[in-house]
């Protein structure tokens, strides 16, 4: 169905996380939406050009859980997939629909690139954390296929469901998508005013000698509790290097001054760290750990983990309001 034209840019490769994942495909099935155009040329820009697809696309391979995941919003149905999260956790992702078919994801080994051509795709996502630009080309040949949208680390989920809106004329889907979860979120921060210059931080244990903040509210991660109104502790900010991640001893867990604490790691060894129960958001009864899974759905927003985080995150968020 579909013709590609890509124009490969210079633009350099930017990791997005730091996990060894092979990759999935997806593709969008049909839905009740009229396909008004099916026969026109949409163009999208990436990273690494621009791609041109001709007629609505039915076998959509989708790498990834943020593609996955804006698909899925859509109404479209995978013929196959690659599902980072549940690579990271080692489990089942608690927000993807039971509907989503587990016999089309793509397992981890081996050539990706020969997995999803077996799969006669028409349009490949293609994230650029999995896929660099030796993979991109070879799958570009195979079918058009688009990568980050933005220069971000991560790209914003929203822009990838408005993107897919457009590609599977579905628009309007896409639109009331957006705007269900911007309001869900707004709701929240209606109900706890008290957000509103609020301080988090979100964390993660990586070992006895390794204790990784993210405090850079242009992240992904932090999209969520900027949406609410709150910020990142200011000292903290400041120190991080690229990416907006620094590093600490664990001894310094006192500098986690914030509001609010999203935490993951052991929870055990977390608690027994030296000033740990002198932190504002212990006293406050305002910190939450997450699961690997859910850590990585954080750090990675998706239009369908972000309704299961907020409900997850929303009693540490009561507190941090008062």
């Amino acid at each position: 169905m579909a013709h590609s034209r890509t124009r490969i840019g210079a633009r350099a490769l930017i990791a997005a996380v730091t996990t060894a994942l092979t990759l999935t495909i997806a593709a969008c099935g049909s839905s009740s939406d009229t396909q008004s155009g099916a026969g026109d040329k949409v163009s999208v820009n990436h990273r690494r050009g621009t791609t041109e697809i001709t007629g609505v696309p039915t076998r959509i391979v989708a790498l990834g859980n943020q593609w996955l995941d804006a698909l899925e919003i859509l109404g479209a149905t995978p013929i196959g997939y690659l599902d980072n999260v549940s690579i990271v956790s080692g489990g089942d992702v608690p927000w993807e629909p039971a509907s989503l078919p587990k016999d089309r994801a793509i397992q981890p080994g081996g050539d990706l690139v020969e997995k999803v051509a077996a799969m006669n795709p028409d349009l490949i996502l293609a994230p650029s954390f999995l896929v660099d630009q030796t993979k991109f080309d070879k799958l570009s040949r195979l079918a058009p296929t688009i990568t980050d949208l933005t220069a971000a680390q991560v790209d914003p989920w929203s822009e990838q469901v408005k993107t897919l809106g457009r590609v599977l004329h579905k628009e309007a889907d896409a639109d009331k998508a957006i705007a269900d979860i911007y309001g869900n979120i707004d709701a929240v921060g209606r109900k706890y005013p008290g957000l509103k210059g609020k301080t988090f931080l979100t964390s993660f244990l990586a070992g006895p000698q390794q204790l990784m903040v993210l405090a850079d509210a242009k992240d992904g991660s932090s999209e969520l509790f900027v949406r609410l109104g709150m910020t990142v502790p200011e000292k903290l900010a400041a120190q991080t290097g690229a990416g907006g991640r620094l590093s600490l001893s664990p001894e310094r867990v006192g500098d986690l001054t914030s509001d609010l604490l999203v935490a993951s790691g052991n929870e055990a060894n977390y608690k027994a760290l030296p000033g740990y129960a002198d932190l504002p958001s212990v006293r406050k009864n305002s910190v939450t750990f997450l699961s690997m899974g859910d850590v990585t759905g954080l750090n990675q927003p998706t239009p369908l983990a972000l309704p299961y985080l907020l409900k997850k995150l929303e009693p540490a968020l009561a507190n941090a309001a008062g």
